[in-house]
């Protein structure tokens, strides 16, 4: 067995690009171990008995902009078996003893691929990264994983996966990723459930049903609001 160290790392850091984020702060400083999701936050493992004050301010320094880091706890650690790269590991399970984040408003890289004609995401209304959209809403348990999330219905498809699987990308482990191919897509249905237009051609339906007077609702990511027009015109 090699000495270790172990960080338990606790404040707003599910949900919001942290493991990714100590994944690439460990490549770059050439350290080797894992990190985790837990029913405690995040799980730090390093293997190394060298000081490492330096990674520790950088954690607090550099924080994904959905993060907030509360406290850093070192513990000895002891390793059985020994790591030869960093990694993301999978999440344990455990107590619920974590801060779970509000949904974010779109970013501005995300807008700004909602509304390129070029770009595969264009028009989709669900988009999102690891520094914006749903997150409350969508948690089933902790930890944050997909599989505890509403997206669990909606696996990824081989460009959403290639994201997610990429530390260059904005969506590495991004884990409410989508697109209009694998993800969740619009619908407007009639009072007694049935289906009557998709995706933009739902929109244009609802437009012209709030015009004539119709009330609207819209099931949204977190709830329904209900839409009618303030006043109608007289023709």
């Amino acid at each position: 067995m090699k000495s270790g160290i172990q960080l338990r790392i606790k404040g707003k850091v599910q949900g919001v690009g942290f493991r990714p984020y100590v994944w690439q702060l460990a490549h770059q400083c050439k350290l080797l171990g894992d990190v985790c999701n837990d029913g405690e936050g995040v799980l730090v493992r390093l293997c190394t008995d060298s000081d490492i004050t330096e990674f520790t301010q950088l954690l607090y320094q550099n924080c994904p902009p959905l993060a907030h880091i509360e406290s850093i706890e070192p513990q000895s650690f002891q390793w059985d078996k020994l790591p030869n790269a960093f990694t993301i590991r999978r999440s344990g399970e455990g107590k619920m003893d974590t801060q779970v984040i509000p949904d974010a408003a779109t970013c501005d890289a995300c807008q700004q691929e909602l509304f390129t004609p070029s770009n595969r995401r264009f028009h989709y209304p669900f988009i999102n990264c690891t520094h914006c959209g749903p997150r409350f809403t969508i948690i089933r348990h902790m930890p944050y994983d997909r599989p505890n999330t509403a997206m669990a219905d909606f696996p990824l498809c081989p460009n959403c996966l290639e994201e997610y699987q990429s530390p260059a990308d904005r969506r590495f482990h991004a884990q409410p990723n989508a697109c209009s191919v694998c993800g969740p897509e619009i619908k407007l249905c009639d009072s007694s459930g049935k289906t009557i237009a998709n995706k933009e051609n739902a929109l244009l339906l609802a437009a012209q049903q709030l015009l004539a007077g119709k009330i609207v609702a819209i099931k949204g990511i977190g709830a329904f609001t209900l839409l009618v027009m303030r006043v109608m015109m007289r023709r």
